[in-house]
């Protein structure tokens, strides 16, 4: 036997000495044992995954003095997945000893018989890194090509093509309640694959090293595997996975799994320092509901949408006629001279601007124009290409924090920006036989800051049942019995001048929102007057630091900024998206409750759920239970929290038992 590890004639020697286990595995692979020695060596030699998967089948048949041959060539000739490779099948006695002395990457596995010892093997290692290869982006019409699993001594990939069933025999590692942490990169792309092949993982072993890295630095941007992993090539991340494997792309797929784990320690023992671990559970729980909602997507009536793109055309035609027909109404440079030639001296034409002559009949029409254009080019018929073409539903893409607060985000297409208009939100309708139930958080921002400012008056409030609004009225009014515009005045200055606005700030926003015209001097003694009626946020806003600062919320995530508006709105806003997403939490982990309901949508206070129509009064009291339950966990059960349910035809426009009358 050869001694030196650096010519591959070596090993091929050895092997063409045991001349019976060549032919058994030549007919296995249809050639002839001679045939076997030269597509072994042409493997070697070319880098190619057929040597893994002839040295597999290898039955235990080589001595550790041949493993140790291996395991030079291996090094030699970059074949490192070689050894793995051997390692599910060969006695304990044989590889074992070997394997703590030896570099390894991976096993290739692509017969049934290797899966049979394999889930013991993986549900035994406290943490996996998981990282699945496709054919393409989309679960609905692509496939799952190679699932990669790394312990911290080697890599399992398995061929999904030449093992159709993996899944399934796999179904505990995802499923089981207890078992390895599943660690993975921007894993809610995983789920939905795993997810449409019929798995449902336990969120609770789950670790997105993405949303930890997100969690950690208070950032509202996922980072890729490679900005996380320096030296990490991703160039082949677009090859071709449906076609045969080169060993490139395997080790390429190895790498991706084995580089997670290093990160999962890192993160985890920054997670402990910061005191970020229940953040990081409550992302890891609402996970699998959030690659959920992605993948089941929201029903759309495209009729519907085209029809309220028509009639937003329309009107902004109407609006243009109501304009001087000489003047180009699209450019600021004609529109300023326009108006000021009808007597307003304007310094440019920003909505903003515009805004405090929104009764002049010019001003007026050109606003009405402008947002009636501004639908029909962002909502017009070019928003049909989200269309999903096999599903005929929606299926955007949820960034679980889309903000640095911790806020969920949604882009492709951006369904939380949708107007409010039953024009369009009558147009996500449910199915036939199906319902849709729409729930929100009642002043969930007003309760959060009356915990976390220690504002009295405003927590007797929430504790006797009372309306904050009608409140707030009463306070500022004086009067018993506020009237409606008084209601809207106590909006505006609740929600204006929670997060530290000023008077002018407050003019803006009450024109802006509320339709309400005040001068400076009726903006500062509201504002004076609501600071007064509720000096626990006065204090609070005085107490914050200057420079920059870091705030968490109320279950711990952090925040650093020095904007005095974010060291108000990120513990309040924060806290609410926290609760938010524990709300989704509980519905993944109670979904057999739900009888085949699933959630569509999640806004910033508010969840809706598809269900079906015969079941939809318990699932609308399971989503309200969901909800509440998850928001007292956030407030620590010190404020009372409310959710205000309903079930509709679609998006909040019709309701169900009216439109059970009308029809």
């Amino acid at each position: 036997m050869m001694q030196t590890t650096s010519n591959p004639a070596g090993l091929l020697e050895t092997l063409a000495q045991r001349k019976a286990t060549l032919e058994r595995h030549g007919n296995t692979l249809r050639v002839s044992p001679k045939g076997v020695a030269l597509g072994l060596e042409d493997a070697i030699r070319h880098h190619k995954p057929a040597l893994l998967a002839l040295l597999a089948r290898s039955g235990g048949t080589l001595t550790p003095e041949e493993l140790r041959l291996c395991s030079g060539l291996t090094k030699d000739y970059g074949l490192q997945p070689l050894l793995l490779a051997l390692d599910a099948h060969l006695p304990i006695n044989g590889i074992g000893e070997q394997a703590p002395q030896t570099p390894r990457a991976y096993t290739l596995v692509t017969e049934p018989h290797q899966l049979e010892g394999l889930l013991p093997r993986l549900m035994a290692a406290p943490v996996l890194g998981l990282d699945l290869e496709t054919s393409g982006l989309d679960p609905h019409q692509d496939r799952p090509r190679l699932l990669s699993l790394s312990t911290e001594r080697g890599a399992y990939l398995l061929d999904m093509l030449a093992l159709p069933r993996a899944l399934e025999a796999l179904r505990p590692l995802f499923e089981a309640t207890t078992g390895p942490v599943l660690v993975g990169h921007n894993l809610k792309f995983d789920l939905a694959f795993l997810l449409k092949a019929g798995l449902w993982p336990e969120g609770r072993r789950l670790w997105c090293t993405g949303l930890a890295h997100q969690v950690i630095h208070a950032q509202a941007r996922m980072p890729a595997l490679a900005d996380l992993a320096p030296g990490l090539d991703k160039r082949l991340q677009t090859s071709d996975w449906s076609g045969p494997l080169s060993e490139a792309q395997l080790a390429y797929a190895a790498k991706d799994a084995q580089v997670l784990l290093p990160l999962y320690h890192q993160q985890q023992e920054e997670s402990r320092r910061l005191g970020l671990v229940r953040v990081l559970e409550i992302e890891s729980r609402a996970l699998p509901a959030v690659a959920w909602m992605g993948l089941m997507g929201v029903p759309f009536d495209p009729e519907r949408w085209l029809t309220a793109a028509r009639e937003a055309e329309l009107s902004a035609q109407e609006a243009l006629k109501r304009l001087d027909w000489r003047t180009n109404w699209d450019s600021p440079r004609q529109v300023l001279e326009a108006l000021r030639r009808a007597g307003l001296e304007l310094s440019d034409t920003r909505e903003e601007t515009l805004s405090r002559y929104r009764t002049h009949p010019a001003v007026a029409a050109l606003l009405a124009y402008r947002e009636h254009r501004k639908r029909v080019g962002t909502y017009g018929p070019a928003w049909l290409e989200n269309l999903h073409p096999l599903t005929g539903r929606i299926h955007p893409s949820w960034q679980q924090i889309g903000a640095e607060s911790g806020r969920m985000s949604c882009s492709r297409p951006n369904l939380q920006q949708v107007p409010r208009e039953p024009a369009y939100r009558a147009c996500f309708r449910a199915p036939i036989g199906r319902l849709l139930v729409k729930a929100d958080y009642s002043q969930i921002e007003l309760r959060l800051a009356a915990q976390i400012a220690g504002e009295k008056r405003m927590l007797e409030a929430f504790e006797q049942g009372e309306d904050l609004h009608t409140l707030t009225a009463r306070l500022i009014t004086g009067k018993a019995e506020p009237s409606r515009g008084d209601r809207q005045l106590a909006k505006a200055l609740n929600f204006g001048l929670l997060y530290g606005m000023g008077s002018e700030g407050l003019r803006t926003y009450a024109r802006a929102n509320y339709g309400l015209e005040l001068s400076p001097q009726e903006a500062e003694a509201l504002r004076e007057a609501f600071f007064r009626a509720y000096p626990g946020l006065r204090a609070w806003h005085r107490r914050q630091p200057e420079g920059e600062t870091e705030v968490r919320t109320l279950t711990g995530r952090r925040r650093v900024t020095s904007r005095h508006t974010e060291r108000l709105n990120t513990p309040v806003q924060g806290s609410g998206a926290d609760g938010l997403k524990l709300a989704l939490a509980l519905l993944w982990e109670r979904r057999e409750r739900l009888q085949g309901a699933f959630p569509v949508l999640a806004v910033h206070d508010e969840i809706v759920l598809e269900a079906p129509r015969d079941v939809v009064e318990g699932v609308a009291l399971e989503l309200v239970c969901c909800m509440k339950e998850a928001m007292q966990e956030v407030l620590n059960g010190r404020v009372p929290v409310e959710v205000e349910a309903g079930v509709y035809e679609d998006w909040g426009v019709t309701s169900w038992r009216q439109y059970a009358k009308e029809t």
